[in-house]
């Protein structure tokens, strides 16, 4: 999909961490696993086959847990980001309704701006990403998110919510 920003729409990809290892300390230090890591990849070339072509996104927010990280890391081996950003609001028990502000925010200060966002990666974990997706789209979903999976979300800014094009489950 070439890149063309009606000022209005961004193609939000809302992703959930690869397989990670089983809770050994603690919850914020589970590392992907290999096959993890592998999951990632999958989805990070499903999104260059059918949303970025180019392999950029503009913007990346992740979850500051350890396999969100890593699994982000394993995207940018395909796909740059512009800039990236550690968020504390997209942890599992994270509010959806204080992250969908906090996107509204990022979207609308980049909006006038030279390069304004129009594709954004967010890196997170279940419960979270499913009550995030219906938090921002019209119609609510409730969506599982299997490990490493992809909702795709045209988002308008304007309207402040949006439309699920697609979910992928590599």
């Amino acid at each position: 999909m070439p890149r063309q920003n009606s000022n209005a729409d961004i193609l939000l990809f809302i992703m959930r961490h690869g397989e990670a290892e089983s809770l050994r300390v603690d919850d914020k230090s589970r590392q992907l696993t290999d096959y993890g890591r592998a999951q990632a990849s999958v989805s990070a070339n499903w999104l260059i086959d059918n949303y970025c072509p180019d392999r950029q996104i503009d913007l990346a927010l992740i979850s500051p847990y350890r396999r969100a990280r890593q699994t982000f890391d394993m995207v940018s081996l395909d796909i740059s980001a512009n800039k990236t950003e550690l968020s504390e609001d997209i942890i599992p028990e994270g509010n959806p309704k204080l992250a969908h502000d906090y996107v509204d925010t990022l979207f609308t200060a980049t909006q006038s701006r030279s390069q304004p966002v129009e594709r954004m990666l967010l890196v997170s974990h279940m419960p979270f990403v499913s009550y995030f997706l219906d938090e921002v789209c019209v119609i609510p979903s409730n969506s599982l998110f299997a490990t490493a999976s992809v909702a795709v979300v045209r988002y308008n800014v304007q309207k402040q919510h949006g439309e699920l094009l697609a979910h992928f489950q590599g």
